[in-house]
């Protein structure tokens, strides 16, 4: 390959050469090349993956729509494992409303598309008495057992059909995805330096091909419901359900059916930090909830143990990849140990989070005699009654210190854009790779 005539003056940094400055890309890559490649690729992962819940005002407004997705946007650009759990969440309920249709004999009419569907609120329950909710997979079962309402008799075509996207935005992202990792792997075998920024977006589709796996069947960017008509009064329903239905509903009357928030959820911390220090709207305020927020994601029967594991799996997964950059060259040696010292954090503070949400999700009677000095049944139920000071003394450091690492991640990437080993310029010769005569 020829040297690019347009480097500028290369500098020694430990063993490597560095060219500092902007480079152009006549005769191979430049900075604009990597730029380009990575800004296109986490804004494409960021923004097709996100398969979101009905919203509350779901087709009113163009711009409401665009302004909630870009907020989720933005939550997966710099929290991008937890939309993976939060799909992992989606996904699991799905199952279970699935053997949950089983159960009562209908598994033959309802596939992954239709769970999805209704646990994102695209039913609505229309009463003689009580103003239309929505119902979720879990309702719909306990609704058709009891002979409250039929069967839905709805396709799964005309589900995919109130789909807007037809799945030419995540074919864009696929092809993109593919292109950059044979870029990255043809890199690696020909031992050509790779970008931290590069290395930063490989983080990015590690995420990206988790949560499509797991939201492989959902609906994205739907706005339209489908209503359901029972005739008999809300009242009598919870009448006839006895005492598991006395008690007051958070979310619906039909909470009863199924808990609207596991003890066993592990983005529970997650949510309430969220709400705390962003006052991030998880859902609306109105009671019945006209819509469900992304943090009604728990599955009913809570995780088993091989959820856990692949949690941890992935989670360290995702972190351990920015270790790969531990010998890489930095600008200078400061970047470096600053980048080694953002891993071991951001390693340690999931760990002290894994154990910390353990202890007060599974144990919130303990947790809320020993701070509160009464029992309480779940971690929100700490949450509404704790003094303000106490919910930010809770959460705001560990938030600070997680966003505070994990955001220098993301912005070395563009800073080492300044000065990179000369061989980060090199393309690859995919000629290499074919067959010669």
């Amino acid at each position: 390959m020829s040297q690019n005539s347009t480097l500028p003056a290369p500098t020694t940094a430990g063993n490597k050469v560095l060219a500092y400055g902007w480079v152009q890309q006549p005769d191979g890559r430049g900075t604009l090349d990597i730029l380009q490649s990575c800004i296109i690729t986490i804004f494409l992962c960021s923004w097709s993956v996100l398969c979101l819940n009905i919203p509350e005002d779901a087709g009113t407004s163009r711009w409401r729509f665009f302004k909630n997705k870009l907020k989720w946007m933005l939550v997966a650009i710099v929290f991008p494992e937890i939309i993976t759990g939060i799909g992992n969440e989606q996904w699991l309920a799905a199952c279970q409303c699935l053997d949950e249709l089983a159960r009562i004999g209908h598994e033959d009419k309802w596939t992954m598309r239709h769970a999805f569907y209704a646990n994102m609120g695209g039913f609505i329950l229309e009463s003689p008495d009580f103003a239309a909710f929505p119902v979720d997979g879990q309702q719909l079962c306990f609704l058709i057992e009891h002979k409250y309402i039929p069967f839905p008799d709805t396709s799964a075509e005309t589900i995919w059909d109130k789909n807007k996207a037809d799945g030419f935005a995540r074919a864009v992202t696929v092809a993109q995805i593919v292109w950059f990792c044979l870029q990255c792997i043809g890199r690696a075998i020909q031992k050509l330096e790779l970008s931290t920024l590069e290395l930063s977006t490989l983080t990015f589709i590690y995420c990206t091909l988790c949560t499509f796996f797991f939201w492989n069947h959902k609906p994205l960017d739907v706005e339209t419901r489908i209503p359901l008509r029972t005739n008999t009064r809300i009242a009598d329903i919870l009448t006839e359900a006895g005492r598991a239905a006395s008690r007051p509903y958070s979310r619906t009357p039909l909470d009863f059916v199924k808990p609207p928030r596991s003890r066993t959820s592990l983005l529970t911390i997650f949510w309430i930090g969220l709400d705390t220090l962003l006052k991030f709207d998880l859902e609306s305020k109105s009671r019945p909830v006209r819509a469900f927020g992304e943090s009604k994601t728990t599955p009913p029967r809570g995780l088993r143990v091989t959820d856990m594991f692949f949690s941890l799996v992935f989670l360290y997964g995702y972190f351990g990849l920015h270790l790969a950059a531990w010998n890489f060259e930095f600008p200078s040696p400061l970047e470096r140990i600053l980048w080694r010292i953002s891993c071991f954090v951001l390693m340690g503070a999931l760990g002290f989070y894994c154990i910390g949400s353990a202890i007060v999700v599974m144990y919130p009677k303990s947790v809320s005699k020993f701070v509160l000095g009464k029992e309480l049944e779940t971690v929100w139920e700490i949450t509404e009654v704790a003094p303000i000071w106490l919910r930010y003394a809770s959460t705001a450091p560990i938030a600070v210190l997680f966003v505070g690492f994990r955001g220098y991640l993301l912005l070395e990437g563009f800073i080492c854009l300044r000065a990179l080993p000369q061989g980060v310029y090199q393309s690859v010769e995919w000629s290499n790779f074919l067959p010669h005569v």
